[in-house]
């Protein structure tokens, strides 16, 4: 029985090593780790084992995001990694690894001189705790409307989870779950930090605060904002409109009676300029003279 189990237990190794690497031709290409987690600061080593490849060739590549970076090329560290990496037929280590290293790590392996391929990959998260998230609260918001607040931070890895507190008491992602908060509605995303109140009542008035936690080191906690649903002032609007429409009929009004009192004509008048007539000089004689020309003003 012991010898059976240990069979089948060879059998899973060589079945989960082949389900984790991408092979091209006889040779295979696995990792021992496909995620690798660590803290800031400490040491860290990416395994990549291959079998099938007579003169192997072995690259590492980086990716984050829409970036991509040559860690190893042709079984040699690059020049922007020397001092940071070093290379072994079994992987890669770094004596220290920083947030920036986060990110996934393809080993790919070549027969030099042949066709025969097989890469693997490697998932490095580096952990750090969060920072003080920083939120944006409006400090009076009016009731009815749709109102956002938002929570942050920008160090933690891996991203943080967003926890929010009305008046020290920590909201339910369910209002209508909770006796204390079921006068409120609104939506809690706890991946990218926003409370949406929609819409906004008048129980919603308090003081709020976001929580920020990743499981690794202390959760952090904001600034406590105080946020005040008001009422629509309709008095305030019907008062503005009501001005606006007076002081237009002030201007209408005044443009009426400058233009009753002849104000627009005498400055209309007032600004001819005099004509001047010239009439071209007729043909005459000699020894004749009569006025040929004439100006009138």
């Amino acid at each position: 029985m012991a010898e059976r189990a240990g069979k089948r237990h060879l059998l899973l190794l060589l079945t989960a090593a082949t389900l984790c690497c991408t092979t091209l031709g006889s040779g295979s290409v696995y990792s021992s780790e496909k995620e690798v987690k660590v803290d800031e600061h400490q040491p860290a080593t990416l395994t990549c084992y291959y079998t099938g490849f007579s003169s192997p060739r072995v690259e590492w590549k980086f990716v984050q995001g829409s970036t991509t970076s040559l860690v190893c090329y042709d079984s040699k560290i690059t020049a922007s990694y020397q001092d940071r990496v070093v290379f072994s037929q079994n992987g890669i280590s770094f004596h220290s690894v920083t947030r920036k290293d986060t990110g996934t790590y393809t080993c790919m392996v070549t027969q030099n001189g042949g066709n025969n391929y097989g890469e693997t990959s490697v998932q490095l998260t580096v952990l750090v705790p969060p920072s003080k998230p920083t939120v944006n609260i409006p400090s009076s918001a009016t009731i009815g409307n749709r109102i956002i607040l938002t929570c942050s931070e920008e160090d933690g890895s891996p991203p943080p989870q967003y926890q929010w507190f009305k008046d020290g008491l920590l909201m339910p992602s369910d209002p209508k779950k909770s006796r204390t908060f079921s006068n409120s509605s609104y939506t809690m995303n706890s991946k990218t930090g926003e409370l949406v109140f929609e819409p906004l009542s008048a129980f919603d008035t308090g003081d709020y605060s976001c929580q920020a936690s990743n499981g690794v080191g202390t959760a952090m906690l904001s600034e406590v904002v105080r946020m005040e649903a008001v009422e629509l002032n309709v008095g305030g609007i019907v008062a503005a409109v009501i001005v606006t429409l007076i002081l237009l009929g002030l201007l209408i009004f005044g443009v009426w009676f400058a233009y009753s009192r002849g104000y627009f004509t005498r400055a209309s008048k007032g600004s001819t300029s005099k004509k001047v007539i010239y009439s071209q000089p007729s043909a005459r004689s000699d020894g004749e003279f009569r006025q040929t020309s004439s100006f009138l003003v």
